[in-house]
């Protein structure tokens, strides 16, 4: 016999599992509406490090009024905190600082922070911050590239009170400490000897236990030269005559050698100042002119001046390449003066085509560049030039060419090439209504990187630009970090130029100091935040400006 058992389980267990769900939901709601959810702060933890502290901040938990809330922060190594806390800190509004005497520079931490308790309001969970560290101070200057040698070097630092020593360790070996004496603080600077040559070394200052600031260096070969001239000897016929990878040694004096270009064709030839020191050994010139395969130059420590004796500008341009064919070797200006150029001081665009003539690098180092006439080329003129690396760096160029670079003729080159230019002094730049006056590379593909440096005054006096401040081709990487730019205009009415919006801008300045385009003076003002303002707290523009 039949019963309605069956029939009543079949009516109540929909109803029951519906009961069941709805518990299950309210259940799951009520823990997403916890209070210690509710509390959280909100967002996520943000660190903004300097030289002596670091600050974090966090958003005002949601549904609750800014100021009324308190916070615990501990700080541990690991993001589990399964480290020991090294420090728990309160905080009553949405930030917090922490300095060099609660935790190490350099080192990185995580932080955790949650909402008090507060009435009947419980305690929040803990939001947990990404890595972050205090980047420590920077109070030593880049040393320049005269400021090393073989076996020594001079370090500078920005006067800091109470510092007592400096570590120097070289790769893969021991720390040496020197002590600093009253003189070496008087001076703010020490010069390093006994080193050993072509060695990688780190440097650090201190004041007691504290650091002040780390930089590194590699010391330079021993300087060997093939042979040494004096100023009454022909330096155009005896480049002429150098076999490849001469090295040759030019004693202090002044050389004539703007009657006739300086040829080098097919090797590379260094002219290099015994002295190290471009204010004893000077060159008036007309032109080098590298031609042909395996041609390059490497100048160093050697003033190069575009006047003769009588005072006329006769230098065309401080290094031109020959339109011949070929795979050139490298170009290297490093610790020169070079000044008073009626055209350019590189013209690297008489190739038939694109790419018909190659090079590995150019590299322009603590050098000065200046006083180059209106014309009608910018200062790096690389159209058709197939180029692997151009490095501008810790160098002053002022009253330049029409334009920085320019690399517009449009072919397929073997590498996307890299441009550096990095803690440079740029001063008066730009004419003959031109655009893209800082890279014009038209179509092509670049990886271009401008850093740690200051770009004032365009265009020249009495002349006109566009602008725009660059092109470049798909597929580019372009980046202005950490900079410092003022009257930088273009167009008509002058105002600032502008930048693609595929160009990353990132930490620059509009800091105006004042200068004109008949400024030669580039130092920066002491206490000048310029000083501190580059990548790692490092000075920004050419550091010689900085001493």
């Amino acid at each position: 016999m039949k019963t309605n058992k069956s029939k009543f389980f079949k009516m109540i267990y929909p109803a029951v599992l519906l009961v069941g769900l709805g518990v299950a939901s309210c259940k799951e709601d009520d823990e997403n509406l916890e209070p210690m959810r509710m509390f959280i702060p909100g967002g996520e933890i943000s660190s903004n490090a300097g030289e002596t502290e670091v600050t974090l901040t966090w958003k005002t938990p949601p549904n609750t009024v800014a100021g009324t809330s308190t916070y615990t922060v501990e700080v541990a190594k690991d993001t589990l905190f399964q480290t020991p806390v090294i420090l728990t800190a309160q905080a009553d509004t949405a930030k917090i600082t922490f300095t060099n005497q609660q935790l190490n520079i350099k080192e990185n931490y995580f932080a955790r922070v949650k909402t008090n308790a507060k009435g009947n309001s419980p305690e929040s969970k803990w939001l947990v911050s990404s890595r972050f560290s205090i980047r420590g101070e920077q109070i030593f200057n880049t040393p320049l590239s005269s400021e090393i040698k073989d076996k020594t070097v001079l370090l500078n630092w920005r006067p800091s009170a109470g510092l007592t020593r400096i570590v120097i360790t070289p790769a893969n070996g021991t720390a040496r400490t020197i002590n600093l004496t009253p003189a070496d603080l008087a001076a703010n600077q020490l010069l390093v000897t006994n080193l050993t040559a072509t060695t990688s070394y780190t440097a650090e200052i201190f004041a007691g236990t504290l650091s002040k600031g780390t930089i590194t260096f590699t010391t330079k070969e021993p300087s060997l030269f093939t042979y040494t001239v004096s100023p009454s000897d022909d330096l155009v016929a005896i480049v002429a005559s150098a076999a490849n990878g001469d090295v040759i040694g030019l004693e202090p004096g002044v050389y004539t050698a703007n009657a006739s270009n300086i040829l080098i064709a097919g090797k590379m030839v260094t002219l290099q100042s015994t002295s190290g020191n471009p204010a004893n050994t000077k060159v008036h010139f007309k032109e080098i002119t590298l031609k042909g395969t395996g041609a390059g130059v490497k100048v160093s420590g050697i003033e190069f001046d575009g006047k003769n004796a009588a005072g006329t500008t006769v230098g065309d341009y401080f290094i031109n390449i020959d339109a011949e064919a070929g795979t050139l070797s490298s170009i290297t200006v490093e610790n020169s003066n070079i000044h008073d150029i009626i055209n350019t001081f590189l013209r690297a665009n008489r190739g038939a085509a694109g790419g018909s003539q190659k090079i590995n690098f150019i590299k322009v180092d603590n050098s000065i560049v200046s006083r180059n006439a209106v014309s009608s080329y910018q200062t790096f003129m690389l159209d058709r030039l197939d180029f692997n690396r151009l490095d501008v760096t810790n160098s002053t160029f002022n009253e330049a060419g029409r334009g920085l670079i320019s690399w517009a003729t449009n072919y397929t080159p073997a590498v996307k090439p890299t441009i550096l230019i990095n803690k440079v002094t740029l001063n008066s730049f730009g004419s003959g209504g031109r655009d893209n006056i800082i890279l014009d590379a038209n179509a092509l593909p670049v990886i271009f990187t401008v850093q740690n440096s200051i770009i004032a005054n365009s265009p020249k006096a009495g002349q006109t630009v566009l602008a725009s401040a660059l092109r470049a081709g798909t597929g580019s990487e372009v980046q202005f970090m950490n900079n410092n730019f003022f009257k930088l205009e273009g167009g008509s009415p002058l105002a600032p130029l502008t930048f693609p919006a595929y160009v990353q801008l990132a930490n620059n300045k509009t800091i105006d100091l004042g200068w004109t385009h008949a400024t030669t003076d580039f130092s920066l003002p002491a206490g000048s935040e310029l000083r501190t303002a580059g990548v790692g707290g490092t000075s920004i523009g050419d550091p010689r400006w900085v001493k």
